[in-house]
């Protein structure tokens, strides 16, 4: 049973809950940026404990993500195809690379 198959049964309430904190995730990732790219001396990013709960959230993440994306290729869950990188509004897009990518530039 595939996921859009759960999502229909009603079993999937747990997978709503990590998607929708997943979105949020992003949503507040992708505010942070466009902050970063208004105000690129913005002094408040550079303060230590920012850069500290940053670099956490940024492990925490890229755990998670390492964990499901490399379980399911052992358990053959993923096609061939699947590279591990999922769809956005943009077009295919690596939510931790686009996070770094765009981090990167300042």
């Amino acid at each position: 049973m595939n996921y859009a198959d759960k999502k229909e049964s009603g079993e999937a309430k747990d997978l709503e809950m990590a998607e929708q904190q997943l979105r949020n995730i992003h949503a507040n990732a992708a505010d942070l940026l466009k902050h970063l790219e208004e105000q690129p001396c913005c002094p408040l990013l550079s303060q230590a404990w920012v850069q500290s709960k940053v670099t956490l959230s940024n492990a925490y993440v890229d755990s998670v993500r390492d964990y499901v994306i490399n379980s399911q290729k052992e358990l053959g869950h993923m096609d061939d195809e699947d590279d591990g990188v999922y769809d956005s509004d943009d077009g295919p897009v690596g939510f931790l690379i686009a996070v770094e990518k765009s981090a990167s530039k300042y």
